[in-house]
């Protein structure tokens, strides 16, 4: 049995160096063909690059999506990402300048303790009595203030000794006792226009609290008044009253007030078309 394992085995061998003779030619006129066609280089290879620089790869990483790239610019610093999201087209707007975070702090407010911002104060100027500007106010509803403001040429029918409160203001840091109050009755008239037994009349100022101004002020609690007042210099307006001279003779005239502030400044109003009727030439 052996012989016969023996003589199967050595008869390929026998058969192939046989046919070595025939074989040979065959293989190197297909070796040397080869090499004329394609040179010295693999056949299978379609190109070979010369390679300019080896870098070692420390990640390879599967690769999602090839764009196309229009313009490479030269990276300064590369930080480390930690998320990337996608944001629509619509919400990328042009950015001008690019500023480099330090610090990122998130902080969670939870609803109803959001902070209210606390009003930003408006600070009080203060300013001195004098400081405050002075100025007239006539209401022209007023036929004293209407005639005198050039709205009319109506006369200002008046009598003696009487008082007419007037719709005349004047506005000033002092008060009402503070302003010295002068009329001239008889204006343009040099001489007196009253009677021998009669008077110059008068004006006076009567305060309108509710037309102050208190913007130069500091509301401020005094215990020892038990009430609250204001630190600073409030703006005063007040109301004029005038008393006609007793006497006041029958004829036309258009009184001067005037008005001097302890500083000396003096403030002027002109009427005009006033006229007596209590007498006679």
């Amino acid at each position: 049995m052996n012989k016969i394992f023996t003589a199967l085995l050595m008869i390929p061998s026998v058969t192939l160096l046989s046919c070595q003779p025939f074989i040979e030619p065959i293989i190197n006129d297909a070796a040397e063909k080869a090499v004329q066609e394609y040179g010295s280089s693999n056949p299978l290879a379609e190109r070979v690059i010369e390679v300019e620089k080896v870098v070692e790869v420390e990640k390879i990483v599967e690769v999602e999506k090839i764009v196309e790239v229009e313009k490479i610019v030269e990276v300064e610093k590369i930080v480390e990402v930690e998320k990337i999201v996608e944001v629509p087209v619509e919400n990328i707007v042009e950015v001008e300048k690019i500023v480099e975070v330090e610090k990122i702090v998130e902080i969670f407010v939870e609803k109803g303790d959001i902070p209210v911002p606390t009003p930003t104060p408006i600070p009080v100027i203060k300013k001195t009595k004098a400081e405050i500007d002075q100025y007239w106010e006539c209401n022209v509803k007023d036929d004293a203030c209407n005639i005198a403001l050039g709205n009319s040429d109506d006369l200002f029918i008046v009598t003696g000794d009487r008082s007419y409160e007037l719709e005349l203001y004047f506005t000033s840091g002092y008060e009402p006792s503070e302003l010295k109050v002068k009329v001239d009755f008889c204006y343009p008239s040099l001489t007196d226009c009253w009677m021998e037994l009669g008077n110059d009349g008068y004006g006076s100022l009567i305060a309108q609290p509710q037309l102050n101004d208190y913007r130069h002020t500091v509301e401020k609690w005094v215990p020892a008044k038990d009430k609250l007042t204001y630190d600073g210099t409030v703006i005063r307006t007040s109301k004029i009253v005038l008393v006609t001279p007793k006497g006041y003779v029958f004829r036309k005239f258009d009184p001067v007030l005037t008005i001097t502030d302890p500083e000396g400044k003096i403030n002027t109003f002109n009427f005009k078309n006033w006229k007596s009727d209590s007498l006679v030439d």
